[in-house]
């Protein structure tokens, strides 16, 4: 009987202590299922979901924190090479437009040019050539008279220089009067009258811009004289 009691006493107390430490933990934990969970807890590093600040919980952190920042990283680099791709696309697209607008802009140039040369060619081709006459006027009657030939030159014509050329064309100015226009006159008329021009540069030292000038107008129409009278035939 002593012993039961003995018993049902130690049962008793170890029963209260049981009770005791279970209530004392169970304040700081939850019961989810009839399974203990151990509360989160924040240390001075932050938030910490597994448990408390240790050596080997923060070695599980820091892995997993590496391995985060690894996977972002990857992340921001596949980004970064879509759209380093995207861009070198364009540009191909951009650079392959570019040529092309060249291309057709070359090539509305290049008709532009063929049309304006073709318009040049037909210009010409209807374009009556110009006769000796549409170049100079003709010698008024007090510098040539037609009826007898007879010239009045310049007097800076009138030198030594020029006597060979002055009897030329008067031979051939009279030869005209007498037996009327020809060919052959009209032509040494026209040579000899230009290379006359071609003398005529002591003309300016010796008697000035202005007798030059009334010289060269004077002998260039005397270079179409025969063909001015051909033309009255």
């Amino acid at each position: 009987m002593l012993l039961t009691i003995l018993l049902t006493c130690v049962v008793s107390s170890h029963a209260q202590w049981v009770n005791r430490n279970i209530a004392r933990w169970s304040v700081g934990n939850r019961v989810y299922g009839g399974r203990w969970y151990a509360p989160v807890q924040y240390g001075a590093g932050g938030y910490y979901p597994y448990g408390g600040q240790t050596a080997y919980g923060n070695s599980v952190r820091a892995q997993a924190e590496l391995t985060m920042a690894r996977g972002r990283a990857a992340q921001s680099q596949a980004i970064a090479n879509e759209n380093n791709e995207k861009a070198r696309k364009q540009y191909i697209e951009n650079k392959a437009r570019y040529e092309e607008l060249r291309r057709e802009q070359r090539e509305v140039i290049e008709a532009r040019k063929a049309k304006e040369r073709e318009e040049q060619r037909q210009r010409a081709i209807s374009r009556k050539p110009k006769k000796p006459t549409d170049l100079y006027p003709r010698l008024a009657v007090d510098q040539l008279d037609r009826t007898t030939g007879e010239i009045t030159w310049p007097k800076c014509l009138n030198g030594k220089d020029f006597d060979e050329g002055r009897e030329r064309i008067e031979s051939s100015t009279q030869f005209l009067a007498q037996h009327g226009p020809d060919q052959r006159s009209a032509g040494i008329i026209d040579e000899t009258a230009k290379q006359m021009k071609k003398n005529m540069s002591d003309v300016m030292k010796q008697f000035g811009f202005e007798a030059y000038s009334d010289a060269r107008k004077f002998l260039s129409s005397l270079s179409v004289e025969g063909y001015y009278a051909m033309e009255e035939l």
